[in-house]
């Protein structure tokens, strides 16, 4: 995905006028039980996909590798579980995990598919400087 930096910081820009949205509702009506799906807006949603794109940008190379695509749709799905979920969860007095928790697993894996994008990465690019070094 060549723009897939552009998508993360795209989407969680829109998590972020959503998250936005749902903190002034929640003003204005002085109802804070949705406090917990507001705050996954904003952080899961704006700040860990925007970090992404970010890092995306930065490490153009990451594009590249057959796992971006795969990353790009598990964070999505993660980032739209732990909403739905924290939803749940925060409307039914706290018994309803189970879909926060798929999302909260995804969003771990993909963590860990970008982290081990960077590091493949990182390595390929130290054994290529190595190679023109010698």
């Amino acid at each position: 995905m060549t723009h897939i930096d552009r998508a993360f910081v795209g989407v969680g820009l829109i998590w972020l006028v959503l998250g936005m949205v749902l903190g002034l509702f929640m003003g204005i009506t002085a109802n804070n039980q949705l406090l917990t799906v507001h705050i996954t807006m904003v952080l899961s949603g704006f700040v860990v996909l925007s970090i992404y794109g970010v890092i995306y940008r930065l490490w153009p190379v990451l594009k590249e590798s057959p796992i971006a695509k795969a990353q790009f749709w598990v964070a999505m799905i993660a980032v739209l579980g732990q909403v739905i979920g924290a939803y749940q969860f925060a409307t039914s007095g706290g018994t309803q995990i189970a879909i926060i928790a798929v999302g909260s697993v995804l969003a771990i894996l993909a963590g860990v598919l970008m982290t081990l994008m960077f590091w493949m990465s990182s390595a390929e690019t130290s054994r290529r400087s190595e190679t023109r070094a010698a």
